[in-house]
């Protein structure tokens, strides 16, 4: 008896490495059946995430004008979704309910996986106004990255297994059935990414930059925008979570994660690196991009906010502009390979010091470091990664709604 609970405990956990291998090997399939499922759900042709009328607003707005609310923290547990999906994993020693982040840790063994507080969106409201002007209002409270891993992350496991078990026929199992729809998010722990566009724009012609991701935990070997990364706060003391803190803030996320994934800082927002909260200002890096996006240098607009169609991850889209001479002095020293992945060049090819940009030679400290060239922001490049199923449907959304509104947003763009 105890061989063949050994034997049977042996083909699970192989069983379960295989499943969660798909969710990254399938990753095109898994969207495009993801999307053809729930064809309803999307409100605006074109883009390939699950949207509600208004999610997208006509044109891109300044960031200024989005409203961020905050509730205190709540005491849900996601039960009965973690019970519909515990079937799903390999028994995890000391639980009784194993979950979705336990069994990934454990079989699995990504690197940079780790539980960190994270914002979790409540409700959108595209039609809120208040005094200010302001208008579309987010909703949000505290959560946990690994209650959107077991609750959210977890359906793109479960849509894996369907997908193999059915032959390519549906991704649809319990879990996702048992949720009262994409858009209801009581039932889920939705923690948002925020998916940040960077464009270098000079006098008659633009570049933009994209991740080829590697060391993730979540759909790796696919391509996305640079920097994206999660809503949380900027780690440290959590004293602040009862009311937002000053972390809730989408430029504070966007300024941390052009430190990571640009520059090669380490993740503040990682426990395992010991970091200290960030002061942004007595950092001399950090101040110079603090500078660039909340001093008007770079131009940062809201594209509208969707859902994953496989996880039904909030997906908050954004764009920023910067003038070449500002984009040169800040991102100096960028690197070409960071933790999460590899900056795409030409062709997808991998980049080389000879792909930095041109610099220029200062007569006491020789040459200068500039940054690597980018992607040229014309219809051939952007309709080409927008249009490939290995790129990211946020990726994807935000080239699309960024060529579209290229005039409203000043990005130039080379004559044919």
């Amino acid at each position: 008896m105890t061989r063949q609970r050994t034997a049977s405990a042996a083909w699970r956990e192989a069983r379960f490495r295989q499943l969660h291998g798909y969710v990254s090997q399938l990753v095109a399939c898994l969207i495009a059946k993801a999307l053809e499922e729930q064809s309803g759900d999307i409100a605006v042709p074109g883009l390939p995430l699950l949207t509600r009328r208004g999610w997208i607003p006509r044109r891109p707005l300044p960031l200024d004008q989005v409203q961020l609310n905050y509730s205190a923290p709540r005491a849900d547990t996601f039960a009965a979704a973690k019970r519909l999906l515990a079937p799903y994993w390999p028994a995890v020693e000391g639980m009784r309910v194993p979950t979705y982040s336990a069994a990934v840790h454990r079989f699995a063994k990504p690197p940079m996986f780790f539980n960190a507080p994270s914002f979790r969106l409540l409700s959108l409201d595209p039609t809120a106004s208040d005094r200010a002007g302001r208008s579309t209002a987010l909703q949000f409270t505290m959560g946990s990255y690994y209650d959107w891993i077991d609750t959210g992350e977890a359906l793109g496991f479960e849509a894996a297994k369907r997908y193999a078990e059915s032959g390519g026929a549906s991704i649809v199992g319990p879990c996702r059935e048992s949720l009262r729809g994409p858009f209801d998010f009581a039932g889920r722990c939705a923690t948002p990414g925020i998916n940040t566009l960077t464009i270098r724009a000079s006098r008659r012609s633009s570049v933009f930059y994209l991740h080829r991701r590697t060391s993730v935990a979540t759909a790796r070997g696919t391509v996305h925008v640079v920097p994206a990364g999660e809503f949380q706060p900027s780690g440290g003391d959590t004293e602040g979570h009862a009311v937002g803190g000053a972390d809730l803030d989408v430029r504070s996320t966007i300024i941390r994660e052009y430190m990571e994934e640009i520059l090669g800082r380490p993740d503040v927002t990682n426990p395992m690196e010991h970091v200290t909260p960030v002061d942004f200002m007595s950092d001399p890096d950090y101040a110079a991009v603090e500078s660039a996006l909340r001093g008007g240098g770079a131009q940062c607009h809201y594209l509208g906010t969707g859902l994953y169609p496989l996880t039904w991850k909030p997906e908050i889209l954004m764009v920023c502009v910067f003038e070449e001479r500002l984009f040169d002095r800040v991102f100096a020293e960028m690197h070409r390979s960071v933790d999460e992945g590899d900056i795409e060049g030409p062709g997808g090819r991998l980049l080389d010091e000879d792909d930095r940009l041109p610099g220029t030679i200062h007569f006491l400290f020789g040459p200068r470091k500039r940054p690597y060239q980018g992607l040229p922001f014309d219809e051939e490049t952007v309709e080409g990664y927008a249009n490939d199923p290995t790129t990211l449907p946020a990726a994807r959304a935000c080239l699309k709604l960024a060529w579209q509104h290229r005039g409203h947003l000043n990005i130039p763009t080379a004559r044919p």
